[in-house]
């Protein structure tokens, strides 16, 4: 019947909705029985995308504004009062911001250094040579970024702490005066950051130095330059913009993070930027302190904001070394001599050692024994499972809470980035740039100060929504602190959706918000579902939010594993960990076999 065939798509404007004909002197199905006047019908997809957005906006600014607020507000707590810089001049005139300063600086530019030592040379034996199985780098390289930094830290621990750590006990068995080294300094913060941010460096810089032209080393070939100072005199130069916008990222980072710094850092008094903030939160001298915490959260967001204009520089420089052309597609790897591929080996080999080998195999050893003592046959004979016995009590405590992160935070990211990104890039409303704008600024606010502000703003309104203290408002500042990173990824996805395939939804009568979600989701559901998997990932590896807002019925597991290392109790925090490291486990393997389907 003419009625039932859809309209072909054409260049010419489609007849108004209700007015459409199927043929001469046939009725439309759209149009109204005679007599009756036509009723719009409501596209619900479209309202949920404008009540979706409008949530999003209300969660990203209201916090910013309470930060703002509680820097200049009454220093005296929540009930009011006069803006004022007093929280600035208590901050200012403590007598140990200097040095503070000074170590949270140390701590960014070590950090960024050891990364480059450890990324780069991965990066160029896996993306220029033929090193055999040299794709076990990308394993590593993931394995590592899968396992929480803190439980990282926490097997260093058991390994170097000086009264009882294991390896040191080692060291004074074996004669040696005093400990070997003092897992509680800044050189270890260093060491383990740096090494913890070569893997997602190692993806960023591996697409740069894979497109280089080969015509630069074979020309360096010619004329008789070993690979090495080929390396380093022509490669880097090249890929240096890109290697300069990793650091400056990472360097944020290192700068905001607070597991390195507050597992080793605060049992020794080293305090940074991180540490302090979150000091100031728990009231060490009296009741918390919000107004300078939020003033020195203040400062730290500017300063970073600033640095990622730096950033974004150095990504727009990145064009001008370009070297890609259409005249060559294919390139033969370089040739390692024998001395570089032992060279290669003994690099990976390091990294999986200090990285993962190391840390996890510490944690279970640690779980195992009845108290932290080096193997031996007389360990081995004690060995039991009552550590997970006694973590069996916390998991029915913790578990619930923890698994309900996992699926509603990403569930929640992924859903407000759908259709924030959906609006940017597939729409011309105004405003739409200022929502880029606004969701990219919360990148420049560290998670221990958008904490901050959120208990700011949840203490405050909590006579009228009080939400503060539940599972609910811990998931959505999680999920708010991850928008950023599941809007990047549909970005970019949802630009290479080409905007014919609506038009086409358009002329057959499929309304806009109806083809949001009929066309354009299923077309970019493979980046769906990554954006899903990796937010599940950073949520149940995510400490300092949870840390500051958790409360004894809303504690997870990475909060209640700091506790147990906090107060010495070395069994239950390493039981805690390596059962957290299972479902981590579990949740990759998931990813693989989605990501296999999904031909991602």
């Amino acid at each position: 019947m003419g009625s039932d065939k859809v309209p072909e798509l054409t260049t010419s404007r489609p007849a108004p909705e209700g007015r459409r004909t199927a043929g001469k002197g046939t009725p439309s199905r759209h149009d109204p029985p005679p007599g009756r006047t036509a009723r719009r019908r409501v596209d619900a997809p479209l309202v949920v995308v404008r009540v979706m957005i409008a949530l999003l906006c209300v969660v990203l600014v209201v916090p910013m504004a309470g930060l703002v607020w509680a820097a200049f507000g009454p220093g005296e707590g929540f009930g009011g009062g006069e803006l004022s810089l007093d929280n600035f001049r208590t901050v200012l005139g403590s007598s140990g911001l200097a040095g503070t300063l000074l170590r949270t600086l140390v701590l960014g530019v070590g950090s960024v250094i050891v990364m480059l030592l450890v990324a780069v040379p991965l990066a160029w034996l896996y993306a220029r040579t033929d090193l055999r199985g040299k794709s076990v780098i990308l394993f590593l390289a993931a394995a590592k970024m899968a396992i929480p930094g803190f439980l990282v830290a926490l097997g260093y621990i058991f390994m170097f702490n000086p009264s009882n750590g294991i390896i040191n006990t080692w060291w004074g068995e074996l004669g040696g005066s005093g400990p070997l080294t003092d897992v509680y300094s800044l050189k270890w913060i260093i060491l383990l950051q740096g090494l913890d941010f070569a893997g997602p460096a190692f993806f960023m810089l591996v697409p740069t130095l894979r497109v280089i032209d080969v015509n630069v080393e074979e020309a360096a070939a010619v004329h008789g330059i070993p690979r090495l100072r080929a390396a380093l005199q022509l490669l880097l130069p090249i890929a240096a913009p890109a290697i300069a916008g990793v650091s400056i990222f990472f360097f944020i980072v290192a700068v905001e993070v607070f597991d390195y710094a507050g597992m080793l850092g605060m049992p020794a008094r080293i305090t940074v930027l991180s540490t302090l903030i979150y000091q100031y939160t728990q009231g060490a001298t009296g009741s918390p302190e919000y107004g300078n915490a939020a003033a020195v959260g203040l400062g730290m967001a500017l300063g970073i904001g600033l640095i990622m204009l730096g950033y974004y520089r150095a990504m727009r420089r990145a064009g001008q070394m370009a070297t890609v052309t259409g005249k060559r597609a294919a390139r033969e790897p370089i040739r390692l001599t024998r001395r570089g591929r032992v060279a290669g080996y003994c690099l990976i080999g390091l990294y999986a050692l200090i990285g993962v080998v190391l840390p996890v195999l510490t944690l279970v050893w640690a779980s195992l024994v009845p108290y932290l003592r080096p193997p031996s046959a007389e360990a081995f004979g004690e060995l039991s499972f009552a550590a997970y016995t006694d973590a069996a009590y916390d998991l029915g405590e913790v578990l619930p809470t923890t698994l309900l992160l996992v699926a509603v935070v990403p569930t929640a990211a992924v859903a407000f980035a759908a259709c924030a990104g959906w609006l940017v890039t597939r729409t011309t409303v105004r405003g739409r740039r200022g929502l880029d704008a606004l969701i990219m600024m919360t990148l420049a606010v560290p998670s221990i100060v958008m904490a901050v502000s959120f208990v700011y703003v949840g203490l405050s309104a909590y006579r009228w929504l009080p939400l503060y203290g539940t599972a609910a408002f811990l998931a959505l500042v999680v999920a708010c602190r991850f928008v950023a990173t599941a809007y990047r990824t549909l970005h970019g996805t949802m630009l290479q959706v080409h905007s014919e395939l609506e038009e086409a939804a358009a002329v057959s009568g499929i309304r806009r918000g109806r083809a949001f979600v009929s066309v354009v989701l299923p077309v970019v559901r493979g980046s769906l579902a990554y954006a899903w998997f990796w937010i599940a990932l950073l949520t149940i590896r995510e400490l300092t939010i949870t840390l500051i807002l958790s409360s004894d019925g809303t504690d997870v597991m990475s909060t209640r594993i700091f506790g147990y290392s906090s107060a010495g109790e070395t069994g239950l925090s390493a039981a805690l960990g390596v059962i957290q490291l299972g479902l981590i486990t579990v949740l990759l393997i998931a990813f693989c076999r989605v990501a296999r389907r999904q031909s991602l």
